[in-house]
């Protein structure tokens, strides 16, 4: 991957209405490579402009740079597409970067054993960045080799997820456990995420349109996976 050249000139009309842009430009460019990162957030409150990538209707992995504490906080400043070109690096790259970037924070992960030998994770991070993008690279994140049929995730706050990898048919029975959990973590959060319940496959989330009775109408892709499971 290439080093960040030096700083092009912004646009600066667009720029000026942008203050996440304005913020940006105030980095030393040779900073933003080390504190690019992924935020999952809510599709609505994304700004003009954003390098994002939808998961669904409701959210969006969206790249960031680490802006640092600001009134107790960190702050996550949202590159606005227009923005991207400042640094003599692709777009591509800068994704890359951000989701390697991840591996740098840290995480608290408890796991809880069920009676079908399968494992349920909940993970949140400890550090200054949220952790619910931690769930786009599950392997690391929960320690494990590899997750042949995916996993079962849940996104209920910005800073963590519920996770049960996918063994056998009996492993889809932890849905509902999954979606009580999910309301536990929610109940002190005063911006919950989501009560989704996704398919972890290949390092993206989809959308398994669970309802609250458990009931799910997922994708042709899912169900033909679902299928070829071992029963126990």
């Amino acid at each position: 991957m290439p080093l960040f050249g030096s700083r092009k000139k912004l646009p600066e009309p667009l720029c000026d209405e942008h203050g996440p842009c304005k913020a940006l430009a105030k980095i030393p460019f040779f900073e933003v490579r080390d504190r690019l990162r992924l935020l999952v957030t809510p599709s609505r409150a994304l700004g003009p402009d954003p390098m994002a990538r939808q998961i669904d209707d409701e959210l969006s992995v969206v790249l960031c740079v680490n802006g640092g504490k600001r009134g107790g906080t960190t702050e996550a400043l949202s590159i606005a597409e227009h923005a991207a070109d400042q640094w003599s690096i692709s777009r591509a790259e800068l994704w890359e970067r951000a989701f390697a970037n991840l591996a740098t924070e840290q995480l608290n992960r408890q796991s809880f054993n069920a009676t079908n030998g399968d494992v349920l994770y909940a993970v949140n991070g400890t550090g200054p960045w949220p952790g619910a993008a931690q769930a786009l690279r599950l392997e690391t994140a929960l320690g494990v080799a590899e997750l042949p049929h995916g996993a079962l995730v849940t996104l209920p706050t910005n800073n963590a997820f519920c996770a049960a990898p996918i063994r056998t048919g009996s492993s889809l029975n932890a849905i509902r456990f999954m979606i009580d959990l999910s309301k536990q973590l929610q109940a002190n959060d005063p911006a919950p995420l989501t009560s989704s319940i996704f398919w972890y496959r290949n390092g993206w989330l989809e959308n398994l349109n669970v309802g609250d009775n458990g009931m799910m109408r997922p994708s042709a892709r899912f169900r033909e996976m679902a299928d070829g499971l071992p029963t126990a």
